[in-house]
């Protein structure tokens, strides 16, 4: 049982951000919100996981471990009291802020433990509960507000209450584990440029920022339901989608895997906007599905391109500032699709976002067809003798 506790911790703790998602359609037609200000509480959470991630997010030694998921986990039941009492957008501003803080200071420490626990086989086991905690956080909150009464506070404090046991019990066995046997796999070789694998990750969390603030208040609006359930699917899908993908196509499985995958995303994002003239669940789902399918390759697409270069000892670094990156450029990019759909309509953000990404893709393929043409270009052309 014990064992299985970081696992759990972490399936929480990634949950607790995404319980809103699953019911923003419902606090949009309580507190008559606008678009943007839907974005703005969405990129609250980036904004805050940001710079937790990068400045306290990554534990030197495992000595750090332990305050860092005591803190983190404490940030967590913040989030859920403060939505669990919110009566306006505000204090969702504040809980979101906490839930940015809980999982920057929480994700690397429960990695290392994970990883004593596991092994190698941790490094899966960490891809499925971050998964996992996200999609089981939005589609178990839209049921709960759907089926179950106080909507606004039933699953936040029984998250709540879960999460302060499993914490309890991470923090209660802090006895180190003897190493699991096992090689770590050597990253494949890449020549990509890194800003391509930055430009990637991008890309990927443009798309996250999209489907996760915008997508269950758009499909609201064209589908004309409030059943928060069904309004939660297309983020679900996108996220197992995306977990899906990672699993399924091998690293550099794809031709011009960043470019390719970004192309994914803006085939998904195209079908979603779509549904402003086909109006259809099964059109908003697949857009979903499709775009989640992109994301996944391309944000590990970029991680791998990013950290290719990095020394062992190093990549946990690397993958912080790539993920802080990613994440700032989504906040601001949601937000700004939030005004637009405040000033304009859903379909238009929807639309932006579509332009961005094409842009974004464009200039990957612009950056990696340079960084070709240099690579050949010093490439010493061989001499042919004269002499016998």
């Amino acid at each position: 049982m014990r064992a299985a506790a970081p696992g759990a911790l972490l399936v929480l703790i990634m949950a607790q951000p995404n319980m809103a998602t699953g019911m923003m359609p419902y606090y949009r037609h309580a507190w008559t919100l606008a678009p943007l200000l839907i974005t703005v509480i969405f990129a609250a959470y980036l904004f805050a996981l940001t710079p937790a991630l990068a400045l306290v997010g990554t534990p030197p030694t495992r000595r750090g471990w332990w305050w860092r998921i005591g803190m983190g986990s404490g940030f967590g039941i913040a989030a859920d009291v403060a939505m669990a009492v919110a009566h306006s957008p505000w204090p969702v501003v504040a809980a979101r802020i906490c839930a940015g803080l809980s999982v920057g200071l929480v994700t690397g420490s429960l990695a290392g433990l994970i990883l004593e626990h596991k092994g190698e086989r941790g490094r899966t086991a960490l891809a499925v509960a971050t998964v996992l905690g996200s999609a089981l956080g939005t589609i178990a909150a839209a049921v709960v507000a759907q089926y179950l009464p106080a909507p606004g506070a039933t699953v936040y404090m029984g998250h709540a209450i879960l999460l302060a046991v499993t914490a309890m019990a991470v923090l209660s066995d802090r006895a180190a584990r003897p190493a699991i046997a096992g090689r770590a796999a050597a990253a494949p070789e890449t020549a990509e440029p890194r800003i391509a694998g930055y430009l990637s990750g991008i890309a990927a969390w443009v798309s996250a920022g999209l489907v996760v603030a915008l997508l269950p208040s758009y499909g609201a609006e064209l589908l004309g339901t409030k059943n928060l359930a069904l309004l939660a699917l297309p983020v679900t899908l996108y996220l197992v989608s995306a977990w899906l993908a990672q699993r399924l196509i091998a690293p550099t499985g794809l031709a011009a895997e960043p470019v390719a995958a970004q192309w994914i995303i803006i085939a998904g994002v195209a079908l979603a906007a779509a549904v402003s003239w086909l109006p259809s669940p099964a059109l908003l789902l697949c857009g979903g599905a499709v775009a989640g399918f992109g994301q996944g390759i391309a944000y590990r697409s970029g991680l791998r391109i990013v950290s290719a270069a990095t020394p062992p000892d190093q990549h946990a670094r690397a993958a912080a500032r790539f993920a802080g990156v990613a994440y700032a450029c989504a906040a601001v990019a949601t937000v700004g699709f939030g005004a637009i759909a405040t000033v304009a309509s859903m379909r238009d953000a929807v639309l932006a976002a579509a332009v961005v990404l094409v842009l974004v893709a464009t200039t990957t393929a612009v950056v990696r067809r340079r960084a070709t043409a240099r690579a050949t270009d010093s490439v010493p052309t061989p001499q042919i003798s004269t002499t016998a």
